[in-house]
């Protein structure tokens, strides 16, 4: 299910604070590469850009190579790269 980057972002997020709090490990910084299916919508008189990951492994025509989305996340600036 599409739904906007925002809210993929938040979830993904969400599930690494999860992880700390049941799995007793502190997260000083984490990076991610995703595959991602995203899709531009035209809502409201602006743009909104949908995403998910894949939800099939199939390289068809229509995407050959899916999009790639690197994200890095960090605790203070420490692990903040420029």
């Amino acid at each position: 299910m599409l739904r906007e980057l925002s809210q993929l972002l938040g979830e993904l997020h969400d599930g690494l604070s999860a992880l700390e709090a049941r799995g007793g490990v502190q997260l000083s910084a984490v990076e991610m590469t995703l595959p991602l299916e995203l899709r531009p919508v035209l809502r409201g008189g602006g743009c909104q850009l949908l995403a998910d990951v894949p939800r099939s492994r199939d390289v068809n025509e229509w995407i050959a190579t899916p999009s790639r989305l690197r994200i890095a996340w960090s605790s203070g600036t420490d692990g903040a790269r420029p």
